[in-house]
């Protein structure tokens, strides 16, 4: 903590990796802090809880063809699925499997609802996502969960402008080894202090002074990873405070909710192939949330359910058991009951608690499309935010953080005048 650098970079996620790499590459100095003790962030790939291995947060290359991280991912020897779409789904009703037609009806509900979205984006209507959905519709309680996946928010509460603006070539690639995995190969050599929380950011004379329960670092700039909800309550200090525009920026994006329950099951009791997809949604039972599940990834006896939005936040607020026992319930409604006495362990996320998150990624609220674009501007000269809410286009995604991480690296170097 001596001396003076040229970056400080808060957070050690896809972002401040990025940041990292590009610093170094740059011959910059600089300081890799991270709350927590690993690096990777909302990237976490859990191989003790069950023992298998899975990703508590991010998993898909999105957008793989033309995603960074591909490349990346080939240099460094992780290997990933190569699967175009979803559409092989195994949906259930409640009482029975949809039929195909009944599949084709749905996939043709859920394009047309995008598209509806879209059409609003592309008028420039700042309203949610909601207005272009039908409420009435049979598969409304699907398209709500996949909006919910997708963004953190119910449709009520996503804008229609900013999710248009998301930029999606269609290829979602697994990892076998895991994007948490992937994004610690990234940043294995670099210098990162762990466990080191940063409390206060002091821009108010030359430079930045970065506080930490391990001392006070004095740097030329500094490049903030943290969420946006953890900037948004105030968790880091910053003196001057942050300007009235980037506050309400910050707060009309914030970071929504998504968990994942993982099931461990002794043997293969769903006999479909490796890395199969199923969704739920019990006719049945019209105020039951549907819930979709990853079933044996990789081959392992794995069923991992995905939680979105209100649902996520409603059943993390539950807690643990209560999520379990709904992951349960809704898998064994779809493949029999008798399958859970092959369950062995079950654990659950809960990215909303986690102090140095409070939540998954971010997406800006009905009307607040044009805040986003307000995080990527300089505080200062001296103060850049990066993080996936910073990318204008592939926000929500580790791609987008890691390279809103190089670009704020990038903008800092010339605002110190230093040249690559």
């Amino acid at each position: 903590m001596m001396g003076e650098v040229d970056v400080a970079i808060v957070g050690a996620g896809a972002a401040g990796i990025g940041a990292a790499r590009r610093a170094r590459d740059y011959g910059l100095s600089f300081v890799l802090l991270e709350a927590k003790d690993r690096i990777g962030g909302r990237c976490h790939t859990d191989t003790t809880s069950l023992g298998a291995t899975w990703d508590r947060g991010a998993h898909w290359l999105h957008s793989a063809a033309v995603n960074p991280l591909t490349r990346v991912a080939e240099a460094l020897g992780h290997p990933y699925l190569k699967r175009e779409s979803f559409t092989d789904r195994y949906l259930h009703l409640g009482t029975r499997l949809a039929t195909d037609e009944e599949k084709r009806d749905y996939e043709k509900s859920i394009d047309a609802a995008f598209d509806a979205v879209d059409a609003l984006g592309e008028a420039g209507r700042d309203v949610a996502v909601v207005e272009a959905l039908d409420r009435e519709g049979r598969w409304y309680r699907l398209i709500e969960h996949v909006h919910e996946a997708i963004s953190g928010f119910p449709p009520e509460r996503i804008s229609a402008v900013d999710l248009h603006r998301y930029y999606d070539s269609g290829e979602n690639w697994p990892l076998f080894r895991g994007y948490g995995a992937l994004v610690e190969a990234m940043g294995a050599h670099l210098p990162v202090s762990l466990e080191t929380p940063v409390t206060a950011i002091d821009w108010s004379g030359q430079g930045v002074a970065v506080e930490t329960p391990k001392g006070t670092l004095k740097a030329k700039t500094v490049i903030v990873t943290t969420s946006t909800n953890v900037l948004a309550r105030g968790l880091i200090r910053f003196a001057p405070v942050l300007p009235a525009r980037l506050q309400a920026a910050l707060e009309g994006v914030p970071t929504g909710a998504a968990n994942k329950v993982a099931i461990k099951f002794s043997r293969d009791v769903f006999g479909l192939p490796d890395t199969s997809y199923g969704s739920l949604m019990d006719e049945r039972d019209p105020a039951r949330h549907a819930v979709s599940f990853q079933i044996r990834p990789f081959g392992s006896e794995l069923a991992i359910a995905y939680l979105g939005g209100r649902f996520a936040d409603e059943m993390e607020r539950e807690g643990e058991a209560a999520m379990i026992d709904m992951a349960k319930s809704a898998i064994a409604d779809m493949f029999g009951s008798s399958i859970l006495g092959s369950v062995e362990k079950a654990v659950a996320t809960a990215w909303g608690g986690d102090p140095h998150t409070l939540g998954a990624y971010a997406s800006a609220l009905p009307g607040h499309a044009e805040a986003r674009p307000v995080l990527w501007e300089p505080i200062g000269e001296r103060i850049f935010l990066a993080g996936e809410a910073v990318h204008a286009s592939w926000f929500s995604t580790v791609q987008g953080a890691f390279l809103s991480g190089r670009d704020a690296v990038e903008r800092a170097a010339l605002a110190i005048g230093h040249r690559s």
